[in-house]
């Protein structure tokens, strides 16, 4: 799951010199060609910082990203001297989303602050500590996360924030208390917070990440995790009986095949309403599902498929994902068709997307991303269309 990614602290982003453009940009009301040079600018600086090396007192030569590294570097240092176990990272972020039909782009900037620790007792282990923390700015998205207000509007993000008494791991079982993930899908797996790429469970679920508490671990062959939470989503809050039961259990053959099984049950009264709502909709939920991932060296093929209730309607979802993934740079280029639909009384409502893209690493810390999505088909009167994502990524 995430752990891995998280205790490494290996990350990627954006210059401040690239946000304050796109801010600037954004606050003079450009147009899209605008925006769209800006972004080639910025992709074009960032090919050339990868390239650049500067050269020193002696023979040895160091990237430019390496210099400017320097001064988290010897925090790294002095951090391990003083406390071995804790780790700190930053993450800077800057997203634009183009949309068909819409003169102005949309715009996502974030600043986070990721802390990993372990807690001994006795010199025993304990505990994992994991907080990340992130200050997040949108701008005339094509559609605004539930968790903002207007528009324009900044929010501060609670993305992973637990402990995880870990320290009977060996004998299978895990304690997890704090906002986390909730198990469902192919998700478990993989943690795809702060990308592009997505699987299914934001829009299906209503919930990606909860507040509450949850018993992990491997037995018998089987991954498994029961969680119990808030149902609230970014935020804590005790609204009626909102909750979210969720469980996923799973199993591995080897590096080849892996499958998962998933239930959830939820009622997301504690949601933020999506702006221009009064509340949540369908906040009674309940979904069964399977996920299933089979890899060949540098190939994946991925599926998920879920089925069940959204109050009184029935309504399902699916995802099937061909990607390849470069074992040097770890470039990934996917593929995917995402589809769902909702049975009302009397129709199908259906939405049936494509997407491709592609992340590349231009050095150890930095990335860049970008997705293509075309709507296939849409619900009701809803004219299908194009929307270009871009997004690069500096963690530290």
């Amino acid at each position: 799951m995430d752990g891995e990614f998280l205790k490494g602290c290996v990350s990627v982003g954006v210059p401040r010199s690239c946000l304050i453009t796109e801010f600037e940009a954004n606050s003079k009301g450009q147009n899209k060609t605008n925006s769209l040079l800006l972004l080639l600018a910025c992709f074009s600086v960032f090919l050339s910082c990868d390239s650049v090396v500067v050269a020193q007192s002696g023979a040895e030569n160091e990237s430019l990203e390496q210099r400017l590294l320097q001064p988290k570097l010897k925090l790294d240092a002095w951090l391990f001297q003083k406390r071995p176990t804790m780790n700190l990272a930053f993450d800077l972020n800057s997203r634009i989303v183009v949309r068909e039909g819409k003169d102005e782009p949309g715009f996502v900037n974030w600043f986070g602050i990721d802390f990993v620790d372990q807690i001994d007792w006795n010199g025993l282990p304990l505990a994992s500590v994991i907080m990340q923390a992130y200050a997040v700015q949108v701008v005339d998205l094509p559609k605004t996360p539930i968790i903002f207000d207007d528009p324009k509007d900044w929010e501060l993000q609670w993305r992973f924030v637990y402990l995880d008494f870990d320290g009977f791991a060996h004998k299978g079982y895990s304690l997890k208390v704090g906002h986390f993930q909730v198990p469902f899908g192919l998700e478990w797996n993989s943690d795809t917070t702060g990308t592009l790429r997505q699987y299914t469970n934001a829009k299906n679920l209503g919930v990606k990440a909860d507040w509450g508490v949850s018993v992990h671990g491997t037995r018998s062959g089987f991954d498994y995790e029961l969680s119990l939470t808030r149902g609230s989503g970014n935020e804590y809050r005790d609204v009626g009986d909102n909750h979210v039961i969720a469980a996923r259990v799973g199993s591995r053959f080897g590096d080849t095949l892996s499958w998962g099984l998933s239930y959830l049950d939820a009622n997301l009264t504690g949601q933020d309403a999506p702006i221009g709502m009064t509340s949540f909709p369908a906040p009674q939920r309940e979904r069964w599902g399977m996920d299933v991932a089979l890899t060949h060296t540098k190939t994946q093929w991925l599926a998920e498929y879920s089925r069940g209730t959204n109050g009184s309607q029935g309504v399902w979802t699916s995802l099937v994902e061909f990607n390849i993934e470069e074992p040097t740079d770890r470039n990934l280029t996917y593929i995917q068709l995402t589809g769902s639909g909702v049975h009302s009384e009397t129709d199908l409502n259906m939405t049936l997307q494509s997407n491709v893209g592609y992340k590349k690493y231009l050095g150890p810390n930095l990335s860049l991303e970008v997705q293509w999505t075309h709507d296939i088909e849409l619900p009701g009167a809803a004219k299908p269309g194009e929307t270009g994502v871009f997004q690069v990524r500096y963690r530290f």
